[in-house]
């Protein structure tokens, strides 16, 4: 090879190396992992950890093949902080998911978060259809849109703080949820087609807020509704199809009004005229600090 030739080749070499150099300093760095995906493997069910600090989060029903789908939308030219483990022990999917700036720590076995900025973000979140699906989930500051139709939902644990939520169920769950929990405190809460829920149970704490439960949706069965409420306005929203009996302990300090076709059978009690006969039954339980409390017939 002559001289000219070779010292040519090398030159070249020398240019490439050169600029792949370049490309790789000059390529954006990962902003914090603005979109995770995990893909399904050898999981029969999902147990799932979500934890905000502040922001928007929005849920919905994902691809069967996809474990989670996450997006984080960036702010400021800033990438919203997510924080994304997964692990499967015994054929169950453990997902942990941080989203925000805070820090975790563990209190008498139960996660607490501490939130260390308030600038929030925004995540949307997609889940798999074709698994069961056991939710524990804690936003502390901002809002939440949670859709879960077409999920197969077995339990369901929710804690809100200063935040907006609504809560959608628009089609019958695939699952069935032993008892479903609801805290919501100094906030507002709207509960879309609670009876798709499929739950043998549901408890809710109202703090201080506007709140609504509405159990539209497939009532096949009879359930019970236990309601705490604090300093607030909470509105039930029962189906006219829906037998319906409510347990009212009274106080002076608040009050309780109901639309239709109640009727007393006692000083704390009160049923509809087709609770007898109704396919789907609700007993109601309310205790109300200071709050005021309406059932409505729809």
């Amino acid at each position: 090879m002559r001289p000219t030739t070779s010292i040519a080749l090398c030159a070249a070499a020398l240019l490439l190396a050169l600029l792949a150099l370049g490309a790789a300093v000059a390529a954006p760095q990962d902003p914090g992992g603005e979109r995770r995906e995990i893909g399904r493997t050898t999981e029969r069910e999902l147990n799932i950890v979500l934890t905000t600090t502040s922001g928007s989060v929005a849920i919905g029903r994902g691809e069967p093949e996809k474990v989670l789908v996450a997006e984080a939308v960036a702010r400021d030219h800033r990438p919203s902080a997510m924080n994304v483990s997964y692990e499967v022990r015994n054929r169950i999917g453990y997902l942990d998911l941080a989203l925000g700036e805070g820090d975790r720590t563990e209190e008498g076995g139960k996660k607490k978060v501490s939130v260390t900025g308030l600038d929030g973000g925004e995540w949307r979140l997609q889940l798999s259809d074709a698994l069961p699906i056991s939710l524990d989930m804690e936003l502390a500051l901002g809002s939440g849109s949670l859709d879960l139709t077409g999920l197969q939902v077995r339990d369901f644990n929710l804690e809100t703080g200063a935040s907006d939520v609504t809560l959608r169920i628009d089609t019958p769950n695939r699952g069935q949820i032993e008892t479903m929990t609801i805290e919501s405190g100094v906030s507002r809460f709207v509960g879309k087609g609670l009876a798709n829920a499929n739950f043998r149970r549901l408890r809710f704490s109202g703090g201080m807020g506007t709140y609504e439960l509405d159990f539209g949706g497939e009532l096949a069965g009879e359930v019970d509704v236990d309601i705490s409420l604090g300093v607030g306005l909470l509105t039930v929203i029962v189906p006219r199809e829906t037998g319906a009996a409510v347990v009212y302990e009274k106080s002076w300090t608040s009050k309780i009004s109901y639309d239709g076709d109640f009727r007393a059978t006692s000083d704390t009690r009160s049923v509809t005229s087709n609770y007898a006969t109704a396919k789907g039954k609700m007993n109601i339980r309310v205790e109300s600090g200071m709050g005021s409390v309406r059932i409505k017939r729809r």
